[in-house]
Order: C-alpha cells, then structure tokens, then sequence
C-alpha cells in the first residue's frame, strides 16, 4: 500500500527551517521518498492542504499504568489498571504521541497488543519494573504494616503489578536486571537516589553502591542496552555517572560540576519542567504532607538546573512528562512542550519531542523492539509515524499543542486522526 502525501511542507525534526512545497511518500509503515512525486504512484493520496508534515511526539518518561494516586493504585487489581492504561494509551496517541518509553510499569501486554492491533495506543518501549535497594524509591509499601514476605514478594498490590522491584546486593540486582530483559525490556530503569512521590526514602538519600550500579549497567550492557536512573541530587549524580549510567531522569539539584560531567560523558537528560511547575504549586495530590514538602524541593530545583543546561550547552535533553496521579493527569502531557519552549526555545522543544528521542533510543541497539525504520525524524527509511498541523510549528510550538490544528494523525502507516 503505497500513500502519497501531497502539497506539504517538512520538519523534519531536526533542520531549524521547513522543507518546502513537498511531497511523502509512504510505503506500507515507512517513509521511501521525500521531495517532487508524481501521484500516480500512489494508491492513496493525501492533500496536506499547505500544512506541515511532522514526526509523531515522543514522550520518554512515561507512567502509563499509573492513572491514581499510590494508595488507590495498591487497591487495584491487575486487571482494572490494565484496563485503564489502554484507555490512557489511546489518548496519548489521539494527542499525537505516537512513541512513549515507560519507565516503571508492566506494560509488556499493552505494547505486543497494541502492535498486534488488539488495543489502541503508541509505540512502547518498556523498561518494566525499576528497580530499587530495600527503603529505595521502588519501595512502594505505603505502610510499615506491609512487610517483605517470606518468598520474595512485597506485600504491595501495587509492587505485585510488576510496576516497581526491590533487589539488594551484587546478586540481586543482576538478577531482577536480567528479569527484566527476559520480559521484554528495551532499557533499564533503577532508582539511583531518594524520591518525592515516596514515602519513606529521604530525597538526599544515596540509593545503590556503586558496586550494585555497576552491576546493573554491566548486565543491561551485556544485552546491548542501557539504564536510566531516578536521580535528583548531585552526589547521586557523580556516582551514577561513574557507574556507567546514560540516562538521568530528572537530575533536578544539579550543580555546575555535574553538569559538565553529564556534557564530557554524554549522558542524556530526562526533566519535566511542566510537571515541576505542578508538584511545586502542590498540583498533583501526594499521600501526605512529607511528599508535599519533597516534591515542592523538586520542582522549584528543576527550572536553575535548565540554567545549567544552557550554560554548558547540553544537547542530549529529551521530552519527558512524568505525569502520574489521578487519572486525568495525563491530559497535561502536552503542556510539557510549551514549558520547553519558554525556558529554552521553540526548537529546542520540537527537537526534544521528536529527533532527539529518537537518538536516545538507539542506545537500545537489538533491545529496542522497532528496529525497521528510524524513529522521531521524517526522512527517507522512518517509520511513517507522522502529525500534518496547520501552521508552523518552527514559528511556535501552540499549533502542535492545538487538538484543532493536528489535522492528522498517522502511526506506523495508519491514519488515526484526519480532518483535513
């Protein structure tokens, strides 16, 4: 099935000015050509009308299962979260997300059924469940009463999900790594300092020997992969830097120290400066008032640290929400862009949502689960995941923020969305 999208301009989510006066073709999931084609070769013609062809957003630090807040999630069954995640992951493709990367959840059935058409939603690329030291971030007993049980379970409906996992020592981190491997991860998520959202683990903790981080890299490594550590403090930082970590989610409190390290390592950068600005404001509910404080310290750090990336000139920066909390949360995923554009630039944003993801998940190698184009650029040999806006989003990014404006939404050759 060969698709031809004509009178286009291209972002092509990379270049700082739009290839003009175009056309796309597109051969079942993959995008074959780009400039002046003749429609005969098409069996389906698609008239942008003028408008900007685009890649699909990518959102790199998603929580698909978590629709509630932590106590009503440890009430819920398998089956009732799983359900409302495949609600969730449809909206997020209907927003135009037409990649995410989960990192902390158990979200392998949603992703093969979404590939095998049973559900619909964007491509996923899982992490599984992140893994923590005992009284670590991934430690998610909501109470002291919920004690570690006599066969390795925790006795916590929510960590029973597959969403977070506990391991201590060299062994055991080896092994859950590994665990997660065998269920499809494509990356490794570990936590690798304290946390906001959880209860017991003071945010300046440091969570992880090196030896236990260097056990974690080591294994991820031997499968072609990498991890990304939960991190908000510098000394957590230099340390997972050492180790071998590659990807900081958050790396709120950083320092001018760090940030150079992050810029010689060339370690990738994970904020969520929308989602600071709201757990700042005490926007998202939290269990009680200590996670109130903590993620009031998390937010107001996360916009000096962009200072920082400015300073140094961080490049490896990618889109990433972190939405979490009640089941609405996630509505607010595309608020993230124009945060972006107001604390860096309307590029930088765009690059952020599209190319640059693309290039932090090629460090999954043979892990990542969509190896037959490339992901978050429009060119020739990616995927045909792809937006049509009205406007140019190089000129702001409020017409990708626009549902009104996304004339078009295409995954994997597929047209979800078409009001043109």
């Amino acid at each position: 099935m060969k698709k031809l999208i004509i009178n286009a301009n291209v972002f092509n989510g990379t270049n700082d000015k739009l290839i003009e006066g175009v056309s796309v073709l597109i051969e079942n999931n993959l995008i074959t050509r780009i400039g002046d084609i003749d429609v005969s070769v098409a069996d389906e013609v698609i008239d942008a009308k003028g408008g900007t062809v685009m890649p699909g957003l990518i959102d790199a630090h998603v929580h698909i299962t978590m629709s509630a807040g932590f106590n009503e999630l440890d009430a819920m069954t398998r089956e009732e979260i799983a359900i409302r995640s495949a609600r969730i992951s449809e909206q997020m493709l209907m927003r135009g997300f037409t990649t995410i990367r989960d990192v902390a959840g158990n979200t392998l059935g949603l992703k093969n059924s979404i590939d095998k058409g049973y559900a619909t939603g964007p491509r996923i690329l899982p992490s599984m469940a992140a893994i923590s030291q005992t009284s670590g971030h991934s430690d998610y007993r909501q109470n002291r009463a919920q004690e570690r049980l006599a066969n390795g379970h925790e006795d916590s409906p929510l960590m029973k999900t597959g969403a977070f996992k506990v391991a201590d020592g060299r062994a055991e981190v080896l092994k859950a790594v590994r665990e997660q491997l065998f269920m499809g991860a494509s990356q490794i998520k570990i936590m690798a300092g304290g946390g906001a959202s959880s209860t017991f683990d003071p945010l300046d903790t440091l969570q992880y020997t090196m030896d236990e981080m260097k056990a974690a890299v080591e294994a991820a490594s031997d499968y072609g992969t990498y991890v990304a550590a939960h991190i908000h403090t510098a000394p957590a930082m230099k340390r997972a830097a050492e180790a071998g970590v590659m990807s900081f989610e958050h790396a709120t409190i950083m320092d001018d120290e760090i940030a150079q390290i992050i810029k010689e390592k060339g370690i990738w950068v994970v904020p969520s400066y929308f989602t600071s600005e709201l757990i700042a404001n005490r926007k998202i509910p939290m269990p009680n008032e200590e996670t109130y404080k903590k993620t009031e310290r998390v937010g107001k750090a996360m916009m000096k640290s962009a200072e920082l990336i400015k300073k140094y000139n961080i490049e490896n920066i990618v889109y990433g929400t972190d939405c979490v909390g009640k089941s609405d949360v996630h509505k607010a995923q595309m608020q993230e862009l124009a945060a972006i554009e107001e604390v860096f630039d309307t590029i930088t944003a765009l690059r952020m949502a599209t190319s640059n993801c693309g290039r932090l998940f090629e460090l999954s190698t043979y892990q990542l689960p969509y190896q037959e184009g490339k992901l978050g650029r429009v060119c020739e040999g990616a995927y045909a995941d792809l937006l049509i806006v009205d406007g140019n989003p190089l000129e702001g990014v409020a017409c990708v923020m626009s549902d009104e404006s996304k004339k078009l939404i295409m995954k994997d050759g597929l047209v979800y969305k078409n009001t043109l």
